[in-house]
């Protein structure tokens, strides 16, 4: 998957299932220091390539995350070997090769080293019109939420496919279930 040998992460797209497949692991980061983060970045220019994995190293596990499509959740434990090349023959533009570094993100910079003191999944709040003018409602998985104990709060969402990051964004209308 994603040019990434080895790598056989497992989807989900509910809160549910995530829970259920990820729930135990997602506890166990509870009392662990983020010690470093990777994502593939574009050799070219050294910028983060948000579709692709974003490894989050805690004291004694990686969690691996991606997302794709509207909803789903990628999430892998310690399956990434970053020592092995990507394949990128199968990419739009194979001449844009990617390779494993920092992302350079403020928003991790903000939480390197820090314990995490709790974990949350995220559902976003979804609305469609219908065209007879009924009103659809459902909760969409949205992504993970890291709370730091040192008062920062890390999101990790969904935007069409790519892995957006927040810091400290309490007003958020994204519902929480906890799972530490």
């Amino acid at each position: 998957m994603f040019g990434i040998a080895g790598y056989h992460p497992v989807a989900t797209d509910t809160v549910a299932e995530t829970l259920s497949a990820h729930g135990p692991k997602l506890r166990a980061l509870v009392g662990r220091r983020l010690e470093s983060v990777l994502g593939l970045c574009f050799t070219v220019d050294g910028q983060w390539c948000s579709t692709q994995p974003l490894i989050l190293r805690f004291a004694g596990t990686r969690l691996e995350i991606v997302f794709d499509g509207f909803d789903q959740l990628y999430l892998s434990w310690n399956t990434i070997d970053t020592d092995v090349s990507i394949d990128t023959r199968d990419q739009d533009d194979p001449e844009m090769e990617l390779a494993w570094g920092d992302p350079s993100r403020p928003e991790l910079d903000a939480v390197l080293g820090s314990e995490v003191r709790q974990v949350s999944v995220l559902e976003n709040d979804f609305h469609l019109d219908l065209v007879d003018g009924r009103r659809t409602r459902s909760w969409m998985l949205a992504g993970l939420e890291l709370v730091f104990g040192n008062g920062r709060t890390l999101q990790l969402y969904n935007v069409f496919s790519e892995t957006t990051l927040e810091l400290d964004t309490p007003d958020s209308d994204r519902r929480r279930r906890t799972a530490a």
